[in-house]
């Protein structure tokens, strides 16, 4: 009986070990599913067929509109303390459910799940973002007044995009990753401009932070606007807290200077 139990402790241990080293979220986020969101279900269709399913709320006047995008397995849920800190200072957002997550379950008539994805169906996802862009085109708001902001391999998604022509006012990149399922984000500065960046992580998750170091350094050397953030703990959207608002509140603040401008 004690060595039986002494087995059942050893693997109990070695199972929260191995969830916490591990490089990105695979699950849904828990928030999801009892966070209070405002705003309007729509649905739009990618240029491959793909039917996403996002939440949307209108900027007021003369604000900019933040683009969501999520981390692996999880959805456009997880930003509800980024939605009711931009409904705060009047700005707009579409947070997405990227093909395969979420309610996006569904391209050309056919189902499609995250967990199949091969490295180049992953690469596609950045479709997603630009079919969100032109969903706000058709809504009267230009990608100049877009925020892209992106949690895990929705960051590196976030450069992907940028870097194939899409121009926002600003990306925001929480918890990049040098390679998230073989998108690497260093590939994609060469074609940002001077499209400003703004990266957190925290330091319990060191791929991350290690990452996002190498990132913003590599972004300043060529001449990008990059700043810096640590995050109060944890990974991606996860680090976003109405009990520790500082990162939150940084980004808000880094936002509000569009407005300036």
């Amino acid at each position: 009986m004690k060595l039986m139990k002494l087995v059942f402790l050893a693997f109990f241990i070695f199972s929260l070990r191995a969830h916490a080293g591990a490089v990105g979220p695979t699950v849904d986020n828990p928030r999801i599913k009892t966070a209070r969101r405002e705003g309007k279900p729509v649905r739009f269709k990618t240029p491959d067929g793909c039917a996403l399913e996002a939440f949307y709320q209108p900027a007021s006047s003369g604000a900019y509109v933040f683009v969501n995008i999520h981390g692996m397995g999880s959805s456009g849920g997880e930003w509800a303390v980024l939605e009711a800190g931009l409904r705060k200072r009047g700005y707009g957002y579409l947070s997405i459910d990227l093909r395969g997550h979420g309610e996006s379950l569904e391209c050309a008539g056919k189902p499609v799940g995250y967990k199949t994805f091969s490295p180049v169906q992953w690469a596609g996802l950045s479709a997603d973002i630009r079919a969100a862009a032109d969903f706000l085109k058709g809504r009267k708001v230009p990608s100049s007044r877009l925020v892209l902001c992106g949690a895990s391999i929705g960051a590196n998604l976030s450069l992907k995009t940028a870097a194939e022509g899409l121009r926002p006012a600003g990306i925001v990149l929480l918890s990049p990753g040098m390679s998230y399922a073989g998108i690497e984000a260093e590939v994609f500065l060469d074609g940002l401009g001077a499209i400003p960046l703004l990266l957190a992580a925290s330091e319990d998750d060191p791929y991350a932070w290690d990452s996002a170091g190498v990132l913003v350094a590599r972004a300043k050397s060529q001449n990008i606007p990059a700043v810096f953030r640590a995050g109060p703990g944890g990974h991606g959207a996860n680090m976003l807290s109405e009990t520790r608002p500082e990162l939150l509140n940084y980004i808000l603040d880094w936002a509000d200077g569009f407005r300036m401008k």
